[in-house]
């Protein structure tokens, strides 16, 4: 090779060296902010996606906590219709007996524990039989009132005919005017007093109560004068003898379970 192919060459050589060196830096420059400008952008999204997560997680621990606050209301909700129940009972057996001892006429408490679907007005069942001094024929009441009849003892337990049984019947008084009649049940519609002349002046809002006629000696099933049932509304039927009178009973029998058959 002569000198100047020489010469041409490492002119060559320089140039390539030179053009190397001119574009090498700002290529370094725009590599080294596309690495930095990636790198943010990926750790941004890292840092994202455990924000996510986390977010996730306080949810699922807040989701947590409103189950068990949820199941924590129900348990206190039904502790307390249970305190409920039981203060609402206490109050009950407190006036039922209140009112045995301040009864003049001697009683046997008992609770009802039996109703069938198919016989709901007609007849319960109570908890106290012939082993507790109870004998068919006595009467039952409550402290409001008069709510049947003993139908069929047993030695533990005993059948009350109820006064809303269409085939009760009772001899009662209406109180303002001394005027007896024959109180029948009449459900699902409203007893009526039967036997009332069409010219008595009885109103709506007279009380009835029981007439304390014996059936023998030794069996008078009511105290004279006990409550009964109020007149809620008088017909005069020009066609019949007498008035139709129909009343409602002082005691809900759908509610009551401490009650008290006369000796």
């Amino acid at each position: 090779m002569d000198s100047k192919s020489l010469k041409s060459l490492s002119i060559s050589v320089l140039l390539t060296v030179a053009v190397l060196w001119v574009f090498a830096r700002p290529l370094g420059a725009f590599g080294l902010f596309i690495y930095r400008y990636t790198g943010a952008y990926v750790f941004e999204i890292g840092k994202n996606l455990e924000a996510t997560q986390a977010n996730a997680q306080d949810v699922l621990e807040a989701l947590d906590k409103v189950e068990k606050l949820e199941k924590a209301n129900k348990a206190l909700k039904l502790e307390n219709n249970l305190y409920k129940a039981q203060a609402k009972e206490a109050k009950s057996l407190s006036k039922a007996l209140a009112f045995k001892q301040s009864f003049h006429t001697a009683t046997i408490a008992a609770r009802i524990i039996g109703r069938s679907p198919d016989s709901w007005h007609k007849q319960v069942i109570i908890d106290k039989g012939s082993n507790n001094g109870v004998k068919v024929g006595k009467g039952v009441i409550t402290e409001h009132g008069v709510i049947g009849q003993v139908k069929k003892v047993s030695n533990n337990s005993a059948i009350i005919q109820l006064v809303y049984d269409p085939e009760w019947r009772m001899g009662v008084k209406i109180i303002r005017l001394g005027q007896y009649g024959i109180l029948i049940g009449n459900h699902p519609e409203a007893a009526q007093v039967q036997s009332i002349t069409i010219d008595s002046d009885v109103k709506v809002g007279d009380e009835i109560v029981s007439a304390g006629i014996c059936i023998d000696s030794g069996n008078c099933p009511y105290p004279e004068n006990y409550p009964v049932a109020k007149v809620v509304e008088v017909a005069r039927d020009p066609s019949e003898v007498n008035l139709v009178v129909k009343v409602k009973f002082h005691e809900d029998i759908s509610t009551i379970r401490e009650i008290f058959i006369l000796k």
